[in-house]
């Protein structure tokens, strides 16, 4: 093929390549992680605070949290949500099953923990299908919690 012929088929490949990626748009950034959009260890941290504080005074709840140490409880709820919504860290708790385990928890209870989970959540501004995303991961756990 002789020089002045392969200067056009250059230059309309150009074209062709141009004309592709400028209609083309960008691939979307890639969505956060849960963890990322629960406000990351802060928001978290605060939620969790939030949460069992209210939880471990309810008198519907009370009961199971009666001689638990709840800064080291807070500090492993931290770690598990952490793990669970995609964070950094790596829960090296108890399974819930063991965990729970003899505490014949009942659903009642289960239901106002989700929702002082749900509450917590709120205040923290976590948008609401954050927050159902973190409450169908929590939800699975329930069978283990309630120990059925």
């Amino acid at each position: 093929m002789k020089l002045h012929t392969c200067i056009p088929a250059a230059l309309l490949a150009l074209v062709a390549i141009a004309a592709t990626t400028a209609c083309s748009t960008p691939a979307p950034p890639p969505r956060p992680s849960l963890f990322v959009r629960l406000g990351g260890m802060a928001g978290v941290t605060a939620v969790v605070d939030d949460f069992v504080s209210k939880v471990s005074a309810d008198p519907r709840s009370k009961r199971t949290f009666e001689g638990v140490n709840l800064a080291r409880l807070k500090a492993s709820v931290v770690s598990h949500v952490c793990a669970l919504s995609g964070g950094p860290c790596k829960y090296e708790g108890d399974a819930m099953a063991m965990a729970h385990r003899g505490m014949a928890i009942t659903s009642e209870e289960l239901s106002v923990m989700g929702h002082y989970v749900d509450q917590a959540l709120q205040r923290q501004g976590v948008a609401r299908e954050d927050r159902e995303e973190l409450e169908r991961m929590l939800d699975k756990l329930g069978p283990e919690v309630l120990n059925k």
